[in-house]
């Protein structure tokens, strides 16, 4: 359980951390990007960053409930987890670094 929370803090500072600095003055955020690069759909900002926060709460919370929970199982959800908003994170930039040109 310690670690499922402490996963979901580390991704709400990483989640504020880019709303502050990650495309300033960009009011929508890509969210999907195509396989040749271009954006599929965008979001609000706060939705965008907020997105796999709440979705990792959703699961993580899920896994704590269920009758089978394992410390394996939590540590390999906050992985991933983890990973995803820090591939997302990375793309935006990447996206706005690109798109500024």
């Amino acid at each position: 359980m310690i670690l499922a929370i402490g996963t979901l803090i580390v991704m709400g500072i990483l989640a504020a951390y880019a709303n502050r600095t990650v495309a300033p003055n960009v009011a929508k955020l890509p969210m999907q990007w195509s396989l040749k690069g271009k954006v599929n759909w965008t979001a609000p900002r706060a939705i965008a960053f907020a997105f796999i926060p709440v979705l990792a709460a959703v699961v993580l919370v899920a896994i704590l409930l269920g009758d089978r929970a394992r410390n394996t199982n939590i540590a390999l959800m906050s992985g991933i987890f983890l990973a995803c908003q820090l591939l997302h994170i990375t793309l935006t930039q990447r996206w706005f670094t690109t798109s500024r040109r």
